[in-house]
């Protein structure tokens, strides 16, 4: 059995599959899906917008504000994977959503 848990990561997108081994690549049923690509790609370049590096004597900044801000947009694109991921579930895995209940201070 597998997990799928969303959540988001610099550079990955918010689809995370874990197996029996850790996290996993290559499970086709998520990794053939056209639809469900399409959205984390979507996703992740939302979420990588917030991400500034050099900027004064930091390597790197995250914008939380701009994150918060264009949080319901994230939680659009997150409902539409989970949605999709519904649709092709065979039994095979379960859906972890680390995203949309997120609490901002």
């Amino acid at each position: 059995m597998y997990t799928v848990k969303l959540m988001n990561e610099y550079i990955h997108g918010p689809l995370w599959v874990y197996g029996n081994e850790g996290c996993e690549t290559g499970y086709p049923l998520i990794d053939s899906d056209n639809i469900l690509q399409n959205l984390n790609e979507e996703a992740a370049t939302l979420y990588d917008s917030f991400y500034d590096f050099d900027v004064g004597d930091e390597p790197c900044v995250f914008d939380d504000e701009g994150y918060k801000a264009a949080f319901p947009k994230m939680k659009e694109l997150i409902e539409k994977i989970k949605q999709r991921l519904n649709e092709i579930n065979d039994g095979s895995f379960t859906v972890e959503d680390y995203i949309t209940n997120q609490k901002f201070d």
